[in-house]
């Protein structure tokens, strides 16, 4: 019999690791649905392009969903929609991810809700809603995008640390509830990685300090004992390992790339 084909479910796919992660999977032929709450917006018009680009060379089937991961009717509306036009689930990226710079004394609490609801309900929303399709199928692989932040803190992100901290708890929940019914979780773990949100987040830090974006990076980049940024293909590799590759026996990892640094 052959076996039912892969299809991956990416989150934040429109950009930096989740982007690179859907290329990746649709050069080695996994049918992948990418989402963003940018779908559709000529923002990510060179986004979208690309991704058709490569679906269409390696005549791979995609699929562009407009999604809010803190909308439980946003995410059922999807993965219907998912399954629907590529099958079922096997393969869940939760890549979505913001960030916030502001204190603990004056932290705005809608953008601590939205931090939260976005980093780590939206990961839980959407693996219960994958859920039931893995669990019929007997196999499925989820990937959580965590952060260096989880472990060892940043001054002015509580939200973004804290949030990232609790996907590491969901994260091992999910490889404990999944272990015995074929679903394999694990989460990464990178430092700073050359995305856009990389970008805006050196953008802001000059905004309210007397150092320049430029330094700012060079300092990021003089951290890392490769002296190099990491790059969203290399998350994006390790992605493709842990949803294709990795043993049975990893579950409920969480695996740090930081080009070495243990701070």
């Amino acid at each position: 019999m052959k076996p039912a084909r892969q299809v991956a479910f990416i989150t934040g796919g429109l950009s930096g690791i989740g982007l690179a992660a859907a290329i990746k999977m649709l050069e080695r032929g996994i049918a992948v649905c990418v989402a963003s709450t940018r779908a559709k917006n000529p923002s990510t018009k060179n986004a979208q392009d690309c991704i058709e680009a490569v679906a269409s060379k390696t005549q791979t089937d995609c699929l562009i969903c407009q999604l809010d991961v803190r909308d439980p009717s946003s995410i059922d509306q999807t993965v219907s929609a998912i399954d629907h036009e590529l099958g079922p689930i096997s393969i869940l990226v939760n890549a979505a991810g913001v960030y916030s710079h502001q204190p603990i004394s004056s932290h705005d609490y809608e953008i601590w809700n939205s931090t939260l609801g976005i980093n780590l309900t939206g990961p839980f929303l959407v693996t219960r809603a994958v859920w039931p399709q893995m669990l019929k199928a007997g196999r499925g692989r989820i990937i959580n995008i965590a952060s260096t932040a989880s472990h060892i803190g940043a001054d002015n992100y509580a939200a973004y640390c804290a949030s990232k901290a609790g996907l590491l708890g969901l994260t091992r929940v999910t490889a404990l509830e999944g272990a015995k019914v074929g679903i394999l979780a694990n989460s990464i773990s990178p430092s700073w990685v050359d995305t856009p949100m990389m970008a805006a987040s050196m953008e802001h830090q000059a905004k309210i300090s007397s150092k320049s974006a430029n330094s700012i990076y060079e300092e990021v980049k003089a951290s890392n004992p490769q002296d190099r940024i990491i790059s969203p293909e290399e998350i994006a590799q390790q992605i493709l390992w842990l949803a294709l590759d990795a043993p049975r026996a990893i579950t409920g990892e969480d695996i740090l790339m930081t080009g070495g640094a243990t701070w």
